[in-house]
């Protein structure tokens, strides 16, 4: 039966190819629009949903007023991380992150035709100095080297995947370890470990770890500022998991004692005042109040504003679709009739009517498919950096794609049935 529900609905299609086309390019467009915005919506608030216990992770930030004019920084203190772990209580891990200074060149010995000439790498971004906890606090996979010990010594740094690829193509993960990269000359490392790429939406995009026991052996301790309270730089980072069941307005008020008794001219006056609190990881992409570096940050009320026009185009394509099935309808009012004198029940002339909107919603949401990786390259200047479009990847994308379908296809039942 339902075959023939379906024959009879692709031969429709091709007798009214002209009001076919119209209705197929009038839904097209509409559930471009809508999977476009999607795709961006779902990736906006996708960032940082993956860590284990995340609703715990906070980033601490600092709020200040020199003279009146307030401040708001992601850089704190440096020596913070260490007097949280002695004196504060609630806090399961403490994880200072320390990006290096300025531009980083790498200089990696490969085994090439003149293995005494090492490889420079210029520049190269996503260079951190912190603990083993990072890892944990991410929950990465390793493939080589100790989550235990890898970041115990000085000296020692951990590559991500993609890195370790770069600087050793020919290598294995168990030969990599024990390798030299010297970083501006001065700097001299051994790789401990070698972890996956997170390969997840994250505002983390660090790639090499060098321990956090390297500052106090090198120059980078007076850099770093890391005995000064009264001072700081937006190097200086510092994200804290609070134990289960620990307030954290408990714990700011922990952190800002601290910073009182370290730093006696913290807040001297009413214009000249310095503050800590703790910003969920949930709120760090969206909070334009703290922008890190190299930290893109979205605006909530732009993607609700999205959504809102999605819905908006949706719709007209569906009353679009209505008006045009409505015009059409007297056109087959003599079909009608000779079906129902052939004993059809308006139950099953609703679901033949259903079946060819169901096909030209199908045929619309394959091209739509077919069109959003284009639409996506077209508007790449707008589109977040990171965002693609990988169908068999994408549940979320097949699901959203469903329901599309379903609520167009509801949006048009009332009408056909009428």
């Amino acid at each position: 039966m339902f075959r023939n529900y379906f024959t009879i609905a692709i031969r429709n299609f091709s007798r009214n190819k002209t009001f076919s086309l119209i209705n197929v390019l009038g839904l097209s467009i509409g559930i471009s629009a809508a999977l476009v915005i999607f795709l961006i919506v779902f990736y906006e608030f996708s960032f940082d949903r993956f860590e284990p216990d995340r609703e715990r992770i906070y980033r601490v930030v600092l709020d200040a007023k020199f003279n009146g004019t307030e401040g708001h920084s992601t850089g704190v203190q440096a020596p913070l991380g260490a007097a949280i772990e002695n004196e504060v209580t609630g806090v399961e891990q403490t994880v200072p992150v320390f990006q290096f200074q300025g531009d980083a060149n790498a200089k990696v010995a490969v085994a090439t035709k003149n293995p005494d000439k090492p490889v420079i790498y210029k520049k190269q971004p996503h260079i951190v100095f912190t603990n083993a906890h990072y890892f944990s606090l991410l929950d990465y996979k390793w493939i080589a080297g100790s989550p235990t010990s890898a970041m115990q010594d000085p000296f020692s740094v951990v590559l991500t995947e993609s890195r370790a690829k770069q600087y050793f193509p020919n290598l294995t993960a168990a030969d990599i370890l024990g390798k030299q990269i010297t970083y501006n000359d001065d700097l001299i490392t051994k790789v401990s470990g070698i972890v996956h790429d997170l390969n997840k939406t994250t505002s983390f995009t660090s790639a090499e770890f060098i321990s956090l026991a390297t500052i106090s052996k090198t120059n980078l301790q007076d850099r770093f500022m890391m005995t000064v309270w009264d001072d700081w730089m937006a190097y200086s980072k510092l994200y804290v998991k609070l134990s289960k069941g620990t307030d954290s307005k408990a714990t700011e008020a922990q952190l800002n004692v601290l910073l009182n008794k370290y730093n006696k001219n913290a807040n001297k006056d009413v214009t000249n005042t310095m503050s800590l609190h703790l910003q969920p990881l949930s709120d760090i992409h969206f909070n334009h109040l703290y922008p890190g570096i190299g930290e893109r940050v979205a605006n909530k009320s732009t993607l609700y504003g999205l959504l809102a026009i999605a819905s908006f185009l949706l719709l007209l394509g569906c009353i679009n679709f209505i008006n045009l099935t409505t015009a059409q309808a007297t056109k087959r009012a003599k079909e009608i009739g000779i079906r129902k004198t052939m004993g059809s029940s308006k139950s099953q002339l609703v679901i033949q009517f259903l079946s060819e909107t169901f096909f030209i919603t199908i045929i619309a949401t394959i091209i739509s498919v077919a069109l959003t990786p284009m639409l996506l390259n077209m508007f790449s200047d707008f589109i977040p950096p990171g965002l693609n479009f990988s169908l068999l990847n994408q549940p979320a994308l097949i699901l959203f794609l469903v329901l599309l379908i379903i609520i167009v296809q509801t949006s048009n039942t009332t009408e056909i049935a009428n």
